[in-house]
């Protein structure tokens, strides 16, 4: 049941999962990681049936708690080869899925456990596969739920005087995040922590004068040394006496899009970059480009919803959308709407701008019912992923041409654009529709689901070295942290290279 990480085992993914295995390997190279035990991922299968049978006809608290009611085989034997370990031990799961980074911060961890509690602690991670947060995460990644075996990683419990994150990027450069005390804190988007990077020097006053040079220098030789043997480019640090690794692995980045903005000149451009943040996508570019190019209508008075379409419905309310704002029947309104639509996304959309100079306003409470069924339909419920869309560099490119600009910390790398779904737990995935630009105020582990098919991230608090950043980095989502977005309904454009966050309101608010 138990393997031991100096063990040939400890080296194979499939028995330990992802973190253990790369801990294996690192002891193997000589680097200072602590020694541990796993309790092997074959053991969780029994529970993992049991929990995947509860949650079909009961659901996920009743699943936890059918996984936290089995007994784990061999408990005593477990209990007493973790008392050579100490006793205080960290329990942390450890599953193949956790080789790549979307999945950083999805299961349990435990803290200051005692030996006895250990089997208590080993279900609590496997039971942790079925919590809201994480079967929302399988379900955006297709994933079926109780589907996977997870392995469970023991190790002594460090008291560290700091903590953190260290990366090797593209370029050589070492970027540490720290903390002082337990990294925990940073890692779970609860503390901003302090940053220093290193060329020929270090640079980062605040991390540089909590850490000192020396400490720096020994973090930055480890990680050099990690990546030299095993190629990793990331790891998670703590300092007692001396640097030890608690994690490691590589940065797991996805390649991020090329949304390379047009040029902008012309402020008519902003009312075609509301609609197409509206209505995202090709149900979008279908259903409401073609007459919300002449103006979205105005939000109603009474906050009734309006009623539900059918498929039928929505196509007969938008081809009279079309023939009214253009003036012409709808086979031939909406020949002319897609003519627009390609030059306003060509080299020249000034062009597409004087075509639609004399197209009329669309009649509001048509427009405002269809728009309704749309924004509906891009409910995570109703929707399967959207994915990029051709309007989102230049729903970008206006927004940062012409919104009003904000200064972030850089945390995952590309250009992105959306409306502002705003989410605080625990509403989260009720605020949020496919293609927006997620804001919050921490960037908590439980916000990762949303990543599948965000155009962004941005959060007011929070470090880089935070899992959900991690996680939005593998999955090629542009991110900024330290911004506070304005209350309200806004397009957000971000650049997270740079840091850049643009916003404009949605609904035609702003003086441009």
């Amino acid at each position: 049941m138990t393997i031991d990480l100096d063990t040939e085992a400890g080296l194979d993914p499939g028995q330990v999962g992802a973190k253990a295995a790369w801990l294996a390997m690192g002891r193997r190279a000589g680097l200072p990681v602590l020694p541990g035990l796993v309790v092997g991922a074959s053991a969780s299968r029994h529970h993992m049936k049991v929990g995947a049978a509860t949650l079909a006809g009961r659901g996920s608290g009743a699943a936890r708690l059918a996984v936290m009611s089995e007994p784990v085989e061999g408990a005593e034997r477990l209990v007493e080869s973790a008392s050579a370990l100490g006793d205080h031990l960290v329990v942390r799961s450890s599953t193949p899925l956790e080789a790549s980074g979307e999945w950083s911060g999805a299961f349990a961890s435990y803290l200051d456990i005692g030996p006895a509690e250990l089997p208590k602690a080993v279900v609590g991670c496997w039971a942790s596969a079925f919590t809201v947060a994480s079967l929302e995460r399988q379900r955006a990644a297709e994933i079926e739920p109780g589907s996977f075996p997870m392995a469970v990683l023991v190790q002594r419990e460090l008291e560290p005087m700091a903590g953190g994150t260290a990366v090797i990027e593209d370029n050589g450069t070492v970027v540490v995040h720290g903390i002082k005390g337990s990294p925990a804190p940073l890692l779970q988007g609860w503390a901003g922590g302090s940053r220093a990077s290193r060329g020929e020097t270090w640079h980062g006053e605040e991390l540089i004068e909590l850490l000192g040079g020396d400490m720096l220098d020994e973090i930055g030789a480890r990680i050099e040394e990690a990546h030299a043997s095993l190629g990793v480019t990331r790891c998670e640090w703590a300092m007692e006496e001396r640097v030890w690794l608690l994690q490691m692995g590589t940065q797991g980045r996805a390649p991020s899009p090329t949304l390379t903005p047009i040029e902008v000149a012309d402020p008519g451009l902003v009312a075609i970059a509301r609609a197409a943040a509206r209505a995202p996508g090709r149900l979008g570019e279908e259903m409401v480009l073609p007459w919300a190019i002449a103006g979205l209508p105005s939000p109603p008075s009474s906050g009734a919803e309006p009623s539900p379409l059918s498929a039928e419905e929505a196509i007969e309310l938008r081809d009279h959308l079309v023939a009214q704002v253009w003036g012409l029947p709808a086979d031939r309104a909406m020949a002319a709407a897609g003519e627009c639509i390609t030059t306003l996304l060509g080299p020249d959309p000034a062009s597409g701008l004087r075509a639609i100079a004399d197209v009329r306003p669309p009649e509001p409470e048509p427009a405002r019912r269809l728009l309704s069924h749309v924004e509906a339909s891009l409910r995570p419920s109703h929707a399967t992923r959207l994915g990029i869309g051709r309007w989102e560099p230049f729903v970008a490119s206006v927004t940062l041409a012409f919104g009003s600009r904000r200064l972030g910390t850089p945390a995952s790398p590309g250009i992105g654009a959306g409306a502002r779904a705003h989410v605080d737990l625990p509403d989260a995935i009720d605020r949020f529709r496919s293609r927006s630009v997620v804001t919050a105020p921490q960037p908590v582990p439980n916000l990762a689901p949303l990543l599948w098919d965000a155009a962004g991230l941005v959060t007011e608090t929070g470090s880089p070295a935070a899992h959900l950043f991690e996680s939005a980095r593998a999955l090629g989502v542009p991110a900024v942290a330290g911004v506070e977005v304005p209350d309200g309904e806004h397009i957000i454009a971000i650049d997270g290279s740079s840091g850049l966050v643009a916003t404009l309101a949605l609904n035609g608010d702003d003086d441009v």
